[in-house]
């Protein structure tokens, strides 16, 4: 494989896990780095390193993400049921979308580092992410 596709594919991997993120939001982007990770990986030294690198980041993404559905699902709760216990006689009785504050959190993250990713593998350099889990 020729350096031209290696940064190619390198620069696919690293976006790839925005694609899934977007598609099947708790687990689309692990499945979209490992699908083409796995593909390639054998093809080139520098394409498994970054496909490594991105799949350990996605997994943190991908925990940060449900622990940050728990919480707000845990805050929701909390503030339903204390105007349920401060209003007995209503029937609104309701969960509101305060998730979506926390999740875009993990969202721009992915967005920021992928992108970063992307363009180092454009350069022909293998990004280390910030945070993630290492991966052999």
């Amino acid at each position: 494989m020729d350096q031209k596709e290696e940064k190619t594919w390198g620069i696919f991997i690293s976006l790839a896990g925005i694609i899934g993120m977007s598609i099947i939001s708790p687990v689309g982007n692990i499945i979209a780095v490992l699908i083409l990770w796995l593909i390639k990986r054998d093809q080139s030294s520098f394409i498994n390193e970054i496909g490594r690198e991105a799949l350990g980041f996605q997994i943190v993404m991908s925990i940060a993400g449900f622990v940050l559905r728990i919480i707000a699902a845990i805050i929701s709760g909390m503030f339903a049921l204390s105007f349920w216990l401060f209003n007995p006689f209503t029937s609104n009785f309701h969960f509101s979308g305060r998730s979506w504050g926390l999740l875009s959190i993990v969202w721009i993250v992915n967005v920021v580092f992928s992108v970063i990713a992307a363009l180092k593998a454009n350069d022909g350099v293998i990004y280390r992410y910030p945070f993630k889990i290492r991966i052999r």
